[in-house]
């Protein structure tokens, strides 16, 4: 990941019309030589913040916000310095300079976030199209979407055509090959060319949190057109299980994120947003993920699942609630809202008002109760047994709390839920855990897996130390390509964890990388070990480059073993026919 060029960075505040920038987010007027408004970081009635342009800066004289056009958009989008850097370079048309570091694997990504952009373009000006208005505009009737709305999303348009997206760029070689790569385009069969991947949609951009486009979503018009959604697959930009949509929009739109609203649907987002409620975001076709977790509490401290209120969306909450549980720290909330069956967010907000629907939100339950809630629901509480059952699924659970104080508060919640001493459920815990130990590795059969050789795995354990020391050491090495690699090895949670905070979060210290891991105690001291200067010094190529190595060494131990695994699951069922058949024999068969 190359830096900003420095003169470009020095030289930024004086190309920019600071006015012009903080005026796109900001409803500025003029006041003598400089413009006043309300300020958006804080509540007021009485205009105090000002602007002025002589200077190139802003102060409130309400709250003390001040700085330059970069310090504004790194709070008012929150972005980080070179992403603030890069949204102001792109509003000004400005092309930004990058220190060279010949970096091939950037490269290509930018390559990708260009045709990306491209292909966005394109389906915008479809949805333009006097050929296809009277279906969209009927949908968007039907929907209630605005055009203000469609326009902020950048919401457009996959014609139904098989070739229209090949069409429009069929003659550009490398081009095909990027949309093929990005999941866009599809080779038919044995035949020769390619289709459409999204035809006769409503599409929405998928944009990571810099707002590139990353992706898109395809949503059917037409009801025979199935499946309804429709999502990119998985390419070197876009891991749906890393990514939520909405995420850019809820950081650039709010005024300051209090908390952050999970829902199911893109359209869900769309339609919050055109209602006033800026700070949803949706998974991608996707469960709740570990990593959405990360993410979203590095946007907020206050996280509120909603669902619908049928089996479905109680179900799909009790697995965020499972997922959520090992990753409760300290100053994070986490709640849930249930929506009236048949309703969804959409639905929901149409009916009713933005009101209405923020005071629902207000009355969402903690994560403690629903979990109290749901372990009830599924036991006879009123008996001893299902009292019992009440108590193992609680500690069950309690088990994987890695943040000691919430867990001792839910241990003192589920005493008082069965009217017990809590020293003695706390001893009766204790118990439990002793009997029933945390399993971090999955059960299996495998007789494979059970004999990997213990040489290839302190092999792999060695050399994911090694990968963790050079990416807390050398943070500036890694890319979206690296992240792609390493997902791809076993137990590399804890490295693509850290890669992928580095991504997201421009100059973290070491110690704000590890800290996330400060409730696993074993992982967290390991990790400090790890994160001292290394010695002997490597500079940045060198340390990229070992890297790399070190990827690739993982990746053949861990191909290595899936061929003996499979080389051993074959022989075996020989043995067994070699056995039958010499069974056969004896019995003259």
């Amino acid at each position: 990941m190359p830096f900003i060029d420095k003169d470009f960075i020095n030289d930024l505040s004086t190309r920019v019309d600071i006015v012009e920038i903080i005026n796109k987010r900001v409803n500025l007027k003029k006041a003598g030589k400089d413009y006043k408004a309300c300020c958006p970081f804080h509540n007021e009635k009485t205009p105090s913040f000002t602007v002025a342009p002589d200077k190139q800066i802003f102060h409130c004289f309400g709250c003390g916000e001040s700085g330059s056009a970069i310090d504004f958009v790194m709070k008012h989008d929150h972005l980080d310095f070179v992403s603030a850097i890069e949204t102001i370079a792109n509003e000004s048309g400005l092309q930004v300079v990058y220190e060279k570091s010949g970096d091939s694997n950037y490269s290509k990504t930018q390559e990708y976030f260009e045709i990306m952009k491209q292909v966005s373009d394109f389906y915008s000006l479809q949805i333009r199209s006097k050929k296809y208005q009277p279906i969209i505009s009927a949908y968007a009737k039907k929907r209630g979407l605005s055009g203000d709305v469609a326009k902020r999303f950048k919401i457009g348009y996959s014609s139904p055509d098989w070739s229209a997206l090949y069409d429009h760029f069929k003659n550009d070689e490398m081009s095909i090959e990027k949309l093929v790569e990005m999941g866009l385009l599809v080779k038919k069969g044995k035949q020769e060319g390619y289709y459409d991947r999204f035809r006769g949609r409503l599409m929405f951009p998928i944009h990571n949190f810099k707002g590139q486009v990353i992706a898109f979503g395809g949503r059917s018009i037409d009801e025979d057109n199935q499946p309804k959604y429709l999502n990119s697959p998985e390419t070197p930009l876009f891991s749906k299980s890393k990514e939520l949509y909405g995420l850019f929009h809820a950081r650039k739109y709010s005024r300051s994120v209090e908390h952050i609203i999970v829902v199911e649907g893109y359209m869900d987002v769309v339609s919050l947003h055109q209602h006033g409620v800026t700070n949803a975001v949706a998974s991608l076709g996707t469960a709740t993920t570990p990593q959405h977790i990360d993410i979203l509490s590095k946007t907020s401290n206050n996280i509120i699942f909603c669902f619908d209120g049928d089996n479905a969306g109680k179900n799909a909450a009790w697995k965020a609630l499972n997922i959520a549980l090992p990753k409760i720290k300290a100053g994070l909330i986490i709640k849930f809202m249930f929506l009236p069956d048949g309703e969804d967010p959409d639905s929901i907000i149409r009916k009713e008002s933005k009101l209405a629907f923020e005071k629902r939100v207000d009355n969402s339950i903690t994560l403690s109760q629903f979990l109290f809630d749901h372990i009830k629901e599924a036991v006879n509480f009123e008996t001893i047994e299902g009292k019992t059952q009440f108590l193992e699924k609680a500690f069950d659970l309690i088990k994987t709390i890695n943040y000691d104080v919430y867990a001792k508060q839910i241990l003192e919640g589920v005493a008082n839920q069965v009217s017990q001493d809590v020293s003695k459920t706390e001893e009766m815990y204790q118990d439990f855990k002793f009997k029933n130990p945390i399993n971090f590795q999955p059960n299996t059969s495998n007789s494979a897996k059970e004999k990997t050789s213990s040489a290839s795995n302190d092999g792999h354990k060695k050399l994911m130390g090694r990968m963790i020391q050079l990416v807390l050491n050398y943070p500036s090495i890694v890319n979206n390509n690296i992240e792609e690699k390493v997902r791809g090895i076993e137990n590399s949670a804890v490295l693509t964890d850290i890669i992928r905070s580095v991504l997201l979060v421009e100059n973290l210290t070491k110690d704000e990388l590890i800290r996330p891991f400060k409730n696993q105690e074993q992982i967290f001291q390991r990790l400090q070990y790890l994160s001292k200067d290394l010695n002997p010094y490597l500079n940045e190529e060198q340390a990229r480059n070992e890297l790399l190595s070190a990827i690739d060494k993982c990746a053949n131990i861990q191909a290595k073993g899936q061929r003996s695994s499979y080389l051993r699951k074959n022989l075996e069922v020989e043995d067994q026919a070699r056995i039958v058949e010499e069974i056969k024999k004896s019995k003259g068969i």
